[in-house]
């Protein structure tokens, strides 16, 4: 699908913008709720791939909690693979490895070589067959008792989505300008598709100051 390739371009000029910084003094934090999440999970889990890691935020903020554990981030986006890298290395985090690639690149990695995986705000901004499939790929890498942080947009209504200027192309996708930005999906549908992969121990909804709706988040243990 055109849009969802278009998407990557979007991120890779958004990411242009970003500054690398030394996250060593500063502390990262982004909604109470899911913060405390991240932090049961990081209890968890000892290796970690963050799939759709973007700049490497949960990343970052994971290895604050857990600074001997290992994070293993992947992304389509060039220019948020090479902030997260510089990112990385100004803040000597030496355990955090990240890498420029999508669905394809999750065959180099071994079956169960991850304790933990990692997918904030992927799975929703994916056509469902490409979901799909990253899913069973993604569950072949994690170890049988491993964990699934997965993170959800907020589900819209209509009248919300018009407002952001979103239009519906087929099924419940929806895309701005040509670009991918949404796959609408309840949360009782995602409880349901994600329980196929563990068992639901965490589901939170919150709202973030600057975002219009309730965010999903699970975390799973398979």
């Amino acid at each position: 699908m055109k849009s969802y390739e278009r998407e990557t371009d979007m991120w890779n000029k958004l990411f242009e913008e970003y500054q690398p910084l030394d996250l060593r003094e500063i502390k990262l934090k982004v909604e109470p709720m899911f913060d405390e999440a991240l932090k049961l999970f990081a209890s968890r889990t000892k290796r970690v791939l963050d799939f759709g890691c973007g700049t490497g935020d949960v990343s970052f903020q994971y290895l604050q909690y857990q600074p001997d554990h290992q994070i293993v981030g992947v992304d389509k986006a060039e220019t948020g693979i090479k902030f997260a890298k510089e990112t990385a290395k100004l803040s000597h985090y030496r355990r955090a490895h990240f890498f420029t690639g999508g669905e394809e690149f999750l065959d180099q990695f071994e079956k169960e070589e991850f304790d933990g995986i990692i997918l904030s705000n992927v799975l929703d901004v994916m056509p469902k067959d490409v979901s799909s499939e990253t899913m069973l790929k993604l569950n072949s890498l994690l170890k049988h008792d491993g964990c699934w942080f997965i993170k959800m947009n907020p589900y819209y209504s209509k009248e919300e989505l018009d407002s952001f200027g979103y239009q519906k192309k087929g099924g419940n996708l929806y895309e701005e300008e040509g670009i991918l930005h949404l796959r609408q999906a309840t949360s009782e549908y995602w409880k349901k598709q994600l329980s196929k992969f563990g068992e639901i121990v965490a589901y939170l909804e919150f709202q973030y100051t600057w975002q219009k709706g309730m965010n999903r988040l699970f975390v799973i243990k398979k």
